[in-house]
């Protein structure tokens, strides 16, 4: 049986669920090139950039699932952008990963990470709502 799998108190027909993420913005972002790493990207690529390229990845089940636009530049980034993914529900997974990284031409690098506990924001029932 394909349910044999599936933990303890989740029913064995779920359905498909929208989920919808929110990104509005972020302020006081580190400067992330006064490493060891901002002289080894002047040195490969003859670039010394102090800003920051931040865009926001959503990941969830282990999965990217999807991510913003890169704003060039900036520190406090406005994004003011939907992530929308599906997923059976109640989901296996109990927590959606946002991560908000700097886009760079050598390596993206993960300037902070949250965990959004799907248990906080979503009641209990077939519903969820």
């Amino acid at each position: 049986s394909r349910n044999l799998l599936l933990p303890d108190g989740v029913p064995p027909e779920r359905q498909w669920a929208r989920f919808y993420v929110k990104i509005y913005r972020a302020e006081g972002l580190p400067r992330m090139n006064t490493s060891i790493m901002a002289n080894v990207k002047k040195a490969l690529i003859g670039e010394n950039k102090d800003l920051v390229d931040p865009y926001v990845q959503v990941a969830f089940a282990g999965q990217k699932v999807s991510g913003t636009s890169i704003q060039k530049s900036s520190y406090e980034p406005l994004w003011n952008e939907q992530i929308v993914f599906t997923e059976m529900f109640p989901p296996l997974c109990k927590r959606i990963k946002i991560q908000i990284r700097d886009s760079d031409k050598v390596n993206d690098v993960a300037i902070g990470t949250h965990f959004i506990d799907l248990r906080k924001i979503s009641n209990e029932g077939d519903k969820g709502k």
